[in-house]
């Protein structure tokens, strides 16, 4: 597929939105198209990826048969078929980019940088407007939890994802080697094989972050997602009102009129909301939990929305692990296997 940084000779960046997700769906609809002539069952098409792909493989498999891309699917010469994928596995999706500045300041806020200063009123402006957006998907959490909130993210994720994690992690280990771990991490209770915290405890545990503010529309256009929003011959463009107001000192300063369609077309949640029938109903969604790339909202609030859709979901978080974990490859096979029905 494209990338977001491929430059014509012309200087036209040939590569920025939507042209990955296009290319993605033509692949599909070529495979499709070739049902019978090329190997395997064009309706068990299964997408997975890791960060940015992480993104593409959920958006991919939320927006199948929309309309939205058709012109650009014609303009590309792709063959007249479905592009519904049968599931995915998005690992680390960097994903919701319009909204996530907010959740990661939500998330990650109190979390010092590797290096550098934060921008700390940046971060409280962008930490207070996530509430609203939160209630906004009006989702409700796994097991009876209720309607998910701002002020409720953190025990929920800390009861549905981080403690069944730390519990993993500490049962395969020997008694000596658990002992010597939670002998290191005091703010974890071990009790009745069970792992326990807040989740304050936890993030003081995660430590540094690793991206500034914004963490994805730098005010000064330098984020790679600032050149996903590119055209034309411009490499980058702000993809929010706070970042291009922030940054132009225009409090009045609004998005060019191309963007609000593009960032719906690069973003899973758009779909999620709109219900699309075409969605694989299949998932299974993986981060590490010392992934500070983006916030783990992000990645709780793509299976909630699934979920709460009546999705198959198979969602989980690998303790203490970074960007782009993948820990149980013979799982995710054995996963493919069970929900196509090609299981050996």
């Amino acid at each position: 597929m494209r990338g977001r940084d491929l430059v014509a000779p012309d200087g036209t960046y040939f590569g920025v939105a939507p042209g990955a997700i296009v290319d993605l769906k033509a692949a599909v609809r070529y495979l499709r198209h070739n049902s019978g002539r090329v190997p395997g069952d064009t309706d068990r098409i299964v997408a997975t990826g890791v960060s940015a792909g992480g993104a593409l493989s959920a958006l991919l498999a939320v927006s199948g048969d929309s309309r939205m891309y058709d012109r650009y699917l014609a303009e590309l010469g792709a063959a007249e078929a479905s592009d519904v994928v049968f599931a995915a596995a998005p690992y680390c999706p960097v994903t919701d980019l319009e909204h996530a500045d907010m959740a990661y300041e939500w998330n990650w806020g109190a979390n010092p940088l590797r290096s550098g200063e934060l921008d700390a009123a940046a971060s409280r402006e962008l930490s207070t407007a996530f509430p609203d957006y939160q209630a906004s998907l009006a989702l409700h959490g796994r097991n009876g939890f209720g309607p998910l909130t701002a002020g409720n993210y953190g025990d929920y994720l800390v009861r549905t994802y981080l403690e069944p994690a730390a519990t993993a992690y500490l049962t395969a280990l020997s008694y000596a080697d658990r002992s010597s771990y939670l002998a290191t991490n005091p703010w974890i209770t071990w009790s009745g094989d069970r792992a326990g915290f807040t989740w304050p405890g936890f993030l003081s545990h995660v430590g540094a972050r690793q991206k500034g503010v914004p963490a994805f529309d730098a005010f000064d256009l330098s984020s790679p997602e600032n050149n996903e929003f590119g055209a034309g011959t411009v490499k980058a463009r702000h993809f929010t009102p706070f970042g291009l107001r922030r940054a132009t000192g225009d409090p009045g300063a609004q998005l060019d009129t191309d963007l609000p369609e593009k960032i719906s077309m690069m973003n899973p949640m758009f779909f999620l909301r709109q219900r699309n029938s075409g969605r694989a109903k299949h998932w299974r969604i993986r981060v590490g939990t010392k992934d500070t790339d983006t916030s783990l909202a992000i990645v709780g609030n793509l299976a909630a929305s699934l979920e709460n859709l009546g999705d198959e979901v198979d969602a989980a978080m690998y303790w203490d692990a970074g960007h782009g974990s993948n820990e149980d490859p013979e799982d995710f096979i054995a996963w493919i296997g069970k929900v196509t029905g090609y299981a050996g």
